[in-house]
């Protein structure tokens, strides 16, 4: 679990439980929702990523990788949204999100695990090609700044492609829409077992997975990319979106979620 040393920690974070996220990102809205769902209150240290927000050298300090979401509880600091899920269900109790029974604990983990490997070549690059290319293209100062803090290799290629490269190929394109199906025809597959990702109770993984479905919502899903074409996936979401924790969680910073619903 990357638990960081964050020697530049503000001393305002140093008790308490306090998160770094950003309305935007199915990464921080997963940490949210986990947050609502078990209750526990938190405070909010919101970062307008596209005023750049993260890209200084104190928020750097906090996660070395410039990332959101960050969770720092009494003064742990931990990184990477789904071992942020597995921390919260580890420490505060048992609320059922992970299975005690070892194959359906391994069944959530591997949804977990699908997740964040998907995280960019699927659904980064498919923001960035469809959506997100001029609103997140950095400027040269930007690109400078950025390239002076950020030390880990796979992001700094990452946004070279994008910010300097001449963006995102339509292959590469295709390539980030096919790792989407694929892992949508899987989770159609399940859905249609149990009511669930995991399995029959409801759990880590469809806390971890639901606010990926909000935030495609801005890339086309239903049109580009067409969820719809899944409809085990659109009844498991439509069951997930009217729990009152996605509501706050994710709803009330991502509104357009609200279409796929009916709502």
């Amino acid at each position: 679990m990357p638990i960081v040393n964050s020697s530049g920690l503000p001393k305002a974070v140093s008790s308490g439980r306090h998160l770094y996220h950003t309305d935007t990102s199915n990464c921080a809205a997963r940490v949210r929702f986990l947050l609502e769902e078990k209750g526990l209150p938190w405070e909010s240290h919101h970062l307008n990523l596209r005023r750049r927000e993260n890209l200084t050298p104190e928020f750097f300090a906090i996660n070395p990788k410039g990332l959101v979401p960050v969770l720092v509880d009494d003064g742990v600091t931990i990184t990477e949204s789904n071992d942020i899920l597995l921390y919260l269900e580890e420490k505060y109790g048992s609320d059922g999100f992970l299975p005690h029974e070892t194959l359906e604990r391994e069944k959530v983990l591997e949804w977990l695990k699908l997740s964040g490997d998907i995280h960019l070549p699927g659904i980064k690059t498919h923001q960035y090609y469809k959506v997100n290319s001029v609103n997140l293209k950095k400027s040269d100062e930007e690109v400078v700044t950025y390239q002076a803090l950020q030390t880990d290799a796979e992001l700094l290629a990452f946004h070279a492609r994008h910010d300097t490269g001449g963006g995102f190929s339509t292959g590469e394109y295709e390539a980030a829409n096919h790792l989407l199906h694929s892992a949508f025809a899987k989770m159609d597959s399940a859905v249609a077992r149990h009511d669930w990702l995991a399995g029959p109770a409801y759990s880590l993984a469809d806390i971890s997975w639901a606010p990926t479905l909000t935030t495609l919502m801005r890339g086309g899903v239903g049109g580009a990319f067409p969820v719809h074409s899944y409809p085990n996936v659109a009844a498991w979401y439509l069951q997930i979106s009217m729990r009152p924790a996605f509501e706050s969680a994710v709803l009330a910073y991502q509104p357009y979620g609200r279409l796929y619903s009916g709502r």
